[in-house]
């Protein structure tokens, strides 16, 4: 009786390691990921009138840099007390001073207002190859709220 259990619980045993697999091939390794993929994605924090870590985007404005005409996935956090935006101009745009709603048509992309302690996640295709100015559209977050796209 003892020998047909453990028979039994043996054929168990074999029937299972056989359904995961049981294959010699080594799993292979999870995918690296690619300079395109860290490329094409743009990580901004939103601070009470700045991007980025730095209170002095006039002088030093956050650099992001894409690859043209590839989808870039844009990851926005508002950790500020303010509402925000961060919108791309078209090529060569003069920025007016001040920035209103009516200037819209200079915008390639926005992303809409973002409420203090909000994130967002968003997507956007990559212009053509050049250098854009970011800029918050919100009230008077502009010229002291900017940055720069690099397209490659």
């Amino acid at each position: 009786m003892k020998r047909s259990v453990f028979v039994g619980m043996f054929l168990v045993m074999a029937v299972l390691v056989a359904a995961c697999g049981g294959s010699s091939e080594p799993t292979p390794a999870p995918a690296a990921v690619s300079a395109q993929d860290v490329l094409n994605q743009i990580d901004v924090a939103m601070h009470d009138i700045y991007y980025g870590e730095e209170n002095n985007n006039v002088e030093k404005p956050p650099v992001w840099t894409v690859k043209a005409g590839e989808e870039v996935a844009l990851n926005m956090d508002n950790k500020g007390a303010l509402d925000h935006s961060w919108a791309l101009l078209k090529a060569g745009s003069e920025v007016p001073m001040p920035y209103t709603d009516a200037n819209k048509d200079l915008l390639l992309y926005d992303s809409g207002v973002l409420k203090p302690g909000t994130p967002k996640a968003d997507k956007f295709t990559a212009p053509a190859a050049g250098e854009y100015t970011v800029i918050c559209t919100v009230a008077g977050h502009y010229p002291v709220m900017q940055g720069r796209l690099i397209v490659q």
